[in-house]
């Protein structure tokens, strides 16, 4: 059985029951059908927005959840262009066997443009990754985020501490506009890795999916899981940014404000590796 054949598998077990999946330092999560929820034990750390956009400080120095410290560095992504302003994100391999109902696009739109997408890349010695990828609209600061959600999904229907997550089995996330989306899922079923990046600095842009719209893809963290994207909100409530957070800090305040800590999600997965993070994957 090829990768991704696995992936194929998977995907249309997830078509009936979407499941619950750990994040934040898992590689290689399968998801499951109705999993037994896991609750750990002990204090559990919550989510930091703002420490994410930290990471957006080139030079700065980070402790990982893996204990070891790693430098930032920002490398620019390319412009993604949103023509009607509804950013889609999704592993590539759920595009074509997965209701769009499922994948978005989000329910907060950006205005029409054309925006700069930076990765924060996290380097040590012997590996680098991405830590947080970032979409920004307005270069205002910001002074407050919100969980970035899909049709159908509502905080208010969660239990404290959990998100709603981009789910990811082939340690990639693509982003576009929905204009694209019948474009984009044929060109995924063509090809299931047209859009599969490989190296954490090398995202993979593809030009006019369709009349001015682009998609841009890049490598996630640890690789697979769930991963919470968040929207920046300016002073005046306009959307500042849209983060993409690979959970891969060890928890502590941000230097920076905006968030008090989101809280923390209780959920359950198989991980390969033995380390377990907690979320709630779309």
């Amino acid at each position: 059985m090829t990768p991704w054949s696995g992936v194929v598998d998977r995907r249309r077990a997830l078509l009936g029951a979407l499941s619950v999946v750990a994040v934040g330092g898992v590689a290689g999560c399968r998801r499951l059908p109705a999993p037994a929820p896991i609750r750990p034990s002990g204090p559990q750390p919550p989510l930091y927005p703002s420490a994410a956009a930290d990471l957006f400080r080139p030079g700065s120095r980070h402790r990982l959840d893996t204990g070891v410290t790693a430098t930032a560095e920002v490398v620019p992504a390319g412009s993604l262009q949103l023509p009607t302003g509804r950013l889609v994100a999704v592993d590539p391999s759920w595009l074509y066997l997965t209701p769009r109902s499922v994948v978005g696009p989000f329910t907060v739109a950006a205005p029409q443009g054309t925006y700069p997408l930076d990765l924060a890349l996290l380097r040590w010695e012997g590996d680098v990754r991405v830590g947080a990828a970032r979409l920004t609209i307005t270069d205002g600061p910001v002074t407050g985020w919100e969980m970035a959600v899909c049709p159908g999904q509502d905080p208010a229907t969660l239990e404290p501490g959990y998100f709603f997550g981009v789910g990811v089995d082939v340690a990639t996330i693509v982003v576009f506009d929905a204009t694209a989306f019948a474009e984009m899922d044929r060109l995924a079923d063509t090809d299931p890795a047209a859009f599969t990046a490989w190296e954490p600095g090398r995202p993979v842009h593809r030009a006019e999916v369709v009349p001015g719209a682009n998609a841009i893809a890049f490598t996630t963290g640890w690789g697979d899981g769930s991963y919470p994207v968040w929207i920046g909100r300016t002073e005046n409530g306009a959307v500042g940014c849209f983060l993409f957070d690979m959970l891969m800090l060890a928890t502590a305040a941000p230097s920076s404000g905006g968030d008090r800590g989101l809280g923390f999600v209780v959920g359950c997965c198989v991980a390969d590796g033995g380390r377990f993070g907690h979320g709630v994957g779309r």
